[in-house]
């Protein structure tokens, strides 16, 4: 007998991914409905089911995931904080609930505000899935995927640009840092990867490095790393030699693309995993 998975509710930030976890839904013929973020997601598709809703507006969310039936649920794409200009707070009940839970700490780190997100929509009776378990075939695999590969030397740091990366998490400011060699030349925060890259500036860097790996004791459901085109572009806009990401954790978005992109700048894209001693 088939199992059939609950079908999933894809709460959509800006950007790619959730359209990809949409392919991988129809794919397998899992049910699926998209909740757009209004002041971030993409438009929809007519073609594909889907809501519109305020990022405040938790409790409409949470009310009409259920009125279509999702079991489970995933947050994929970018989402801002609210900041009361561009992006403001004007929550309903379930807005409220969540401002509680944090005891108005908009300002803290996101995996606190990842953990406060997933226990309001358990305590709701959803399941809050990895976007990586909503659609496996976004992991990154073990290995390169560009025509370029690394230089041997650039090869070797691979383990230490991963323990560095981590390191980095651990401040709970990002997962991503740029490393030439041992010695970190840029490290992301809160505004994002791609604003690292820019902030950086032009290179070269020739034997520099993109790195991105899970953040030690994040919550592994929500924000795993990402690469996607814009990643290649930014990371070859600052003169990098390539992107490292950790396997088997890190999403990449639109695995041809980001391929075809790569080649064409002429950047290497690896993935490694971490060896524990």
């Amino acid at each position: 007998m088939t199992h059939v998975l609950p079908k999933l509710g894809i709460i959509a930030g800006a950007g790619a991914l959730p359209l990809e976890i949409v392919r991988a839904c129809q794919a397998s013929d899992r049910a699926c409905h998209v909740i757009a973020v209004a002041e971030f997601a993409d438009a929809v598709a007519p073609s594909i089911e889907h809501t519109r809703i305020s990022i405040s507006k938790i409790g409409a969310t949470i009310k009409r995931l259920k009125a279509v039936g999702c079991g489970d649920i995933t947050f994929a794409g970018k989402f801002l904080r609210p900041d009361g200009r561009e992006i403001k707070i004007r929550p309903d009940l379930g807005g409220l609930e969540f401002l509680v839970r944090l005891l108005g700490g908009l300002w803290r780190s996101d995996d606190t505000l990842h953990r406060a997100a997933a226990n309001l929509f358990q305590a709701r009776g959803f399941r809050v899935v990895s976007p990586l378990e909503a659609a496996p075939n976004l992991a990154a695999r073990k290995g390169c995927l560009t025509k370029r590969e690394p230089e041997p030397g650039v090869a070797l740091t691979f383990q230490q640009a991963l323990k560095i990366a981590k390191q980095h998490g651990e401040t709970k400011r990002g997962q991503a840092v740029v490393v030439e060699g041992s010695v970190v030349i840029a490290s992301e925060t809160r505004e994002g990867t791609d604003a690292m890259l820019r902030a950086l500036g032009p290179g070269p860097h020739p034997h520099a490095v993109l790195v991105k790996a899970m953040a030690p004791n994040q919550l592994t459901t929500m924000d795993p790393p990402a690469i996607g085109e814009s990643t290649v572009v930014h990371a070859a806009g600052a003169g990098l030699a390539g992107i490292l990401v950790e396997a088997g954790r890190s999403v990449v978005v639109d695995e041809a693309r980001v391929r075809a992109k790569a080649d064409e700048l002429g950047l290497f894209v690896c993935a490694d995993t971490l060896e524990t001693p």
